[in-house]
Parts: C-alpha cells; sequence; structure tokens
C-alpha cells in the first residue's frame, strides 16, 4: 500500500481516492484491523486525512487532472464507494457472522453518520421504533457516542435506557426483526466487522469510519432495497447518493430508493444535523429513485408544521431519559415533531403514502397509540440484556 502517495498524492491536495485505491485502503485499513500494526497506523493517518470537506466536496478540474498525470475521479463517490466496497467484501462478508438475513422481504435503516453541530434527542432510533410498530420492518444500525457518555448514541440509548441487548446473536436479531419489525446491529461487534474499531477503540478520533460504519449495516445488501441515511456536516448529500449508484453497480449494494438527508438549524446553514429538520434552516435532500438522483429541500411546511428553534428541540438534561420519555408520550411538542417528521419520511419510502402530510399524521397516530413504546418493549423481551 502506497500510502505516500495517498497522503501527498491525495489527502494533502483534497483530492479524492478513484474507486480502485480506496478499495485497496479499505482493504489494507483491515489488515490493520487484525494484527498488522504498521497497517494500523498507516490507514488510520489516511482515513483521518481523506475526512474534509474540501475532499468530498471535489469537483474534477481537466487542467488539474493533467498536471497530476492519472485519472482522477469525478466526485468523492469513488472514494466512499471504494472503501465500503471493500468492508463489504473482506469484513463482513468473511466476518463470524455474516450478513444478517430475516425472513422479510425488505428492512430499512436510517442511521446518521453523527457529527451533528447542534444536540438533538434519538431522533432516528425514535423513528424506527415508529415505523416498525407500523408493520415497516427496521435493521437499525448505530454506535455508542464517540465521546461524552451523556451524548448518548443510539446504542447507549437502545442499551443503557431501554435495557436491549446490542450484541445479541445474529439469529436471534433477525427473529425480532420477524417477530416485532425491529432489530438492531451494534457497529462495534466484532462478529460482524472489525473497521469500526478504529475510531471507537483505537484512534478514538473522527475520521472515514464516520461515513463507512452507516453505509456498512451489517444487514445483507440485497435485503436493503430502502434507506435513509443522516449525512456528516463535512458530506454532500449527493456524494452519498452517487457512492450508492457506484455500489449498485457493481452489485454489491441493491438499493432502489434511498433518501440522503443533511437537516439544518439557520438560514445560514451552518449549525447542522444528520436528520431531518423542522428548524429555519430546513432539510437538503439527495434522493436515489431507480437508479436517478433528484436534489431539493424539504422545510416543516412539507410535513404540517410550522418551523421552530434550535433551542425547542434540545434535550433538557439527560438526552437518553429525555428521548426515552418522548417514546413514552410525556414529552411533545418540537422535539416529538422532530421525531414524528423524521418517521414520516421512513412511512413515505414504505409507500404508506406518496404525501408527507399524510404520513406525518400516520406516525402521529401511531405515537399517539402507545404502540411504538410497546414495539421497544417487545424487542426488550426477546433481546433483553442478560
Amino acid at each position: 500500500m502506497d500510502i505516500k502517495h495517498i497522503l501527498k498524492g491525495h489527502a494533502y491536495q483534497n483530492i479524492p481516492l478513484n474507486y480502485e485505491e480506496a478499495y485497496e485502503l479499505g482493504v489494507y485499513a483491515l489488515k490493520g484491523c487484525n494484527g498488522d500494526e504498521l497497517a494500523k497506523i498507516q490507514s488510520i493517518a489516511a482515513l483521518s486525512a481523506l475526512h474534509t470537506r474540501a475532499t468530498y466536496s471535489w469537483v474534477i478540474s481537466e487542467r488539474l487532472e493533467k498536471i497530476h498525470g492519472h485519472k482522477l475521479p469525478k466526485s468523492s463517490a469513488e472514494q466512499i464507494a471504494g472503501i465500503c466496497a471493500a468492508i463489504f467484501e473482506h469484513d463482513i462478508a468473511k466476518s463470524e457472522f455474516g450478513f444478517v438475513s430475516p425472513n422479510t422481504s425488505y428492512a430499512m435503516d436510517n442511521c446518521g453518520m453523527g457529527g451533528d453541530l447542534i444536540t438533538t434527542a434519538n431522533i432516528s432510533t425514535l423513528a424506527a421504533f415508529i415505523a416498525a410498530a407500523a408493520g415497516i420492518p427496521m435493521c437499525k444500525h448505530g454506535s455508542p457516542a464517540n465521546a461524552d457518555m451523556g451524548k448518548y448514541g443510539s446504542s447507549d440509548f437502545i442499551s443503557l435506557i431501554c435495557g436491549i441487548d446490542v450484541f445479541s446473536a445474529k439469529e436471534d436479531i433477525e427473529r425480532c426483526l420477524e417477530e416485532t419489525g425491529f432489530g438492531y446491529t451494534e457497529a462495534l461487534d466484532t462478529r460482524y466487522k472489525q473497521i469500526h474499531l478504529q475510531t471507537h477503540k483505537i484512534a478514538m478520533l473522527p475520521h472515514m469510519n464516520d461515513i463507512i460504519g452507516p453505509i456498512t449495516n451489517p444487514l445483507h445488501p440485497q435485503k436493503m432495497t430502502k434507506r435513509v441515511l443522516g449525512v456528516n456536516h463535512l458530506v454532500p448529500p449527493r456524494a452519498v447518493a452517487e457512492a450508492y449508484e457506484i455500489l449498485n453497480e457493481k452489485g454489491i449494494t441493491n438499493l432502489q430508493h434511498g433518501f440522503f438527508i443533511r437537516g439544518f438549524a439557520d438560514e445560514d446553514r451552518y449549525e447542522g444535523m444528520d436528520e431531518v429538520s423542522i428548524c429555519e434552516g430546513g432539510t437538503q435532500v439527495a434522493e436515489l429513485h431507480d437508479g436517478k438522483i433528484r436534489e431539493y429541500d424539504l422545510f416543516a411546511e412539507d410535513f404540517g408544521l410550522t418551523s421552530v428553534s434550535v433551542e425547542s428541540i434540545i434535550p433538557k438534561g439527560n438526552k437518553g431519559e429525555f428521548s426515552l420519555k418522548i417514546l413514552e408520550g410525556k414529552v411533545g411538542g418540537p422535539p416529538l415533531q422532530m421525531v414524528l417528521a423524521n418517521a414520516a419520511l421512513l412511512f413515505y419510502l414504505a409507500g404508506k403514502s406518496q404525501e408527507l402530510k399524510e404520513c406525518y399524521k400516520m406516525a402521529e397516530k401511531v405515537h399517539i397509540s402507545g404502540e411504538a413504546y410497546e414495539t421497544m418493549l417487545s424487542v426488550k423481551r426477546v433481546l433483553s440484556k442478560k
């Protein structure tokens, strides 16, 4: 692995890797995860250096390509796709558990990449419980918070607050998904993949796994035909949609309909979140549907709501406990509206309605009924912590 070329020829110039180079880097990173000390050090350096807004926002220049001396990628989608392909083929596919393959026609995920510049409740997890309660099969992927445990990543919420075992055996997760409509795969479970250990246990700093992790949910790629993916503040949603185009073309994934979203708190679109926003800034969307990408914005009004202040959606007190209160029906207002808007997108993907406002009302009805909270309790009974 020519790490010097990756750093000097790409990372330090904010030029993304092409697919083949990225794939090779992904395989090299896995060598590091499996005991090669030099590969561990070098791959962490490369994956950290490539994780920049400028690299992800790359637009090819014919002049620079000529100077560089070889074919350069059109966008950062090749870099994202190549590394993820290596994880699918050389990490998950060869792992102890392999892919999660429930007896369902499909299953969806709605995890995000993190990197929020403001704190919100465990939005995607709560939305997934609401969707599951409505009969939409959800195989939620997630991890603990990267830093302060008070931040409560999805795994912290599921495990510490809900009492669900995030390290359950694959067959139990498949059974749970079939019986309750909800399953959970932990990104740090090395029985599926090794790569996530780089950020959480070794490097303990942001790097490309912020993007790689959510894309490489160990749910069988042929089962995940629909999904929502919340995008990190460094990454244009279109780049992730294009990465899935490449992965689909190579037969590694089979995503037929996906939403890649980045929410914003303010009109200037600086403060962001990896989920649908009902704040003034709205939500940037890249929608991949049947091989075509469409870009547009969503706003609170699209869900039948009025935009709210960012202060009104920030959890009060302990984030995990606050999130549970939303699920229980003890917290309403803007935090609940945020959850329902995100759930509405899942209802839309599942074909419940072609109108987001109607999908929002459906999600609201499920929440009011208490069925989402009961779904969480059902999951707990199947996957209770020992």
